[in-house]
């Protein structure tokens, strides 16, 4: 009984000291902190929390607290310099077109009001490459939308000639002096066509048919006469081509005109609103940090681009060495060499600590590095190699929305087998930059 007291009791000492905390065991015992124990983590894989009911995100802040969420929970007790890179479904929200306030197309008569001599837009009802198109439809604005509101916006629709007659478009904001061109992409039907007489009839002239009275009514399946109609009437149409059709349309004792427009799609036409919503759904990126206290979302990356390694890429980075950096050519093969470590006859990048402390230790730069420094020194080069030479010769147009995983095959090191890193592009600076890696696949 005796001994198992005096086993407890050391027990309570010890838990004492390291509810002491750090200061304590700092002050009596000297170098306790000079290695401490870290949990650096490096992760990368799917998101495996709960989505919304749609299945994806669309909110920023949202994915943001669920996947921080989801680290939380798989690693609970990691340090400041860890990151993680998650694959979410994001749902992008976008409009093809952008409505204006106001919508117009240009009449005949509105060009002839802009002067009908040669060179002017009411000769051919048209506009060209001659005249100054904004400045003629700032004056057709200042008389007919003279009275629209202020920063109230307004789309207007003409021909324009160059070889051929195209429908155009240009948008305006009212300002309180003038009339602002803007950018906003508005919707113009590559064609218009108004049903006549001919076109209801070809429908059917019976009772509860369109041809009975030249008109569609509450009772008739619009887009199916419509869309069977364009089939028929426009068979060598091009794919994506949209019709602007205008019909009659009979309801509460009036009858007007009213406008749908259609799209084709190789094969059959459909009802089309250039201005609805869609909803892109991608697998994206979420590249989060963790300070010390909270993962941060740093950035969401809209897909990878991966590149893997070849011989001829190995080879490229000996040659470049050949010619830039002759004094760490391989003295036994043209294929080696040791700045990157590359080697086009293994395809792999040599990472053996013995190898670049006996072998590749040009000038002794390497006298006295720990392992750990050596294989810092390693994916240094390599992260230049990328950055530098090997990405620039990938890829054409950078994108600087996606994530470039760039693969490699390591000998040694970190461990035989192959490994990534993953760089941004930054637009502003014209560079790639690292973000993560080397990371074991």
């Amino acid at each position: 009984m005796k001994i198992m007291k005096r086993n407890i009791f050391a027990y309570l000492i010890i838990g004492l000291l390291v509810l002491s905390g750090c200061d304590y065991n700092e002050k009596n015992f000297e170098g306790f902190n000079d290695n401490p124990i870290t949990d650096v983590v490096n992760y990368a894989g799917d998101y495996t929390g709960t989505y919304p009911s749609d299945g994806y995100f669309t909110n920023r802040a949202n994915l943001a607290s669920a996947v921080t969420t989801m680290l939380k929970d798989m690693f609970p007790y990691c340090d400041a310099g860890s990151t993680a890179k998650i694959n979410v479904q994001f749902g992008t929200v976008t409009q093809d077109f952008q409505p204006a306030d106001v919508s117009y197309e240009l009449t005949p008569d509105d060009y002839d009001t802009m002067g009908t001599e040669s060179g002017q837009p009411g000769r051919y009802d048209n506009f060209d490459s001659k005249m100054d198109i904004e400045a003629y439809l700032k004056d057709f604005l200042n008389v007919m939308y003279s009275d629209l509101a202020v920063n109230k916006t307004i789309t207007i629709s003409y021909k324009y000639y160059s070889g051929g007659t195209t429908t155009q478009t240009m948008t305006f904001q009212k300002s309180a002096s003038d009339w602002n061109v803007i950018e906003l992409v508005a919707f113009a039907p590559d064609e218009t066509y108004t049903l006549t007489t001919e076109d209801y009839d070809s429908m059917g002239t019976a009772s509860g048919q369109p041809g009975r009275f030249d008109n569609f009514d509450v009772n008739m399946d619009i887009n199916m006469y419509i869309t069977n109609f364009l089939r028929i009437t426009f068979p060598y149409t091009a794919t994506g081509e949209t019709m602007a059709v205008v019909y009659k349309y009979y309801a509460d004792r009036v009858t007007s005109d009213v406008t749908r427009i259609y799209k084709y799609d190789g094969s059959s036409w459909a009802e089309y609103n250039p201005y609805a919503e869609t909803t892109t759904v991608t697998t994206m990126i979420a590249e989060m940090s963790f300070g010390g206290t909270t993962w941060e979302l740093d950035r969401l990356m809209g897909g990878t681009a991966t590149y893997t390694m070849v011989e001829a890429d190995y080879q490229y980075l000996v040659d470049w060495v050949a010619i830039n950096k002759p004094a760490y050519m391989s003295t036994q093969s043209d294929q080696e060499e040791y700045y990157f470590g590359s080697s086009s006859k293994y395809s792999n990048i040599n990472n053996n600590y013995n190898t670049w402390k006996n072998y590749y230790n040009i000038d002794g730069y390497l006298d006295g590095m720990t392992n750990d420094q050596i294989q810092t020194v390693m994916n240094d080069r390599m992260e230049e190699a990328f950055i530098t030479l090997l990405l620039p010769a990938w890829v054409e147009t950078p994108d600087d929305g996606l994530s470039y995983v760039c693969v490699y095959a390591i000998y040694g090191g970190l461990g035989t087998g192959n490994y990534s890193m993953s760089f941004i592009y930054n637009k502003e600076e014209a560079k790639f930059e690292y973000v993560v890696g080397p990371t074991k696949l």
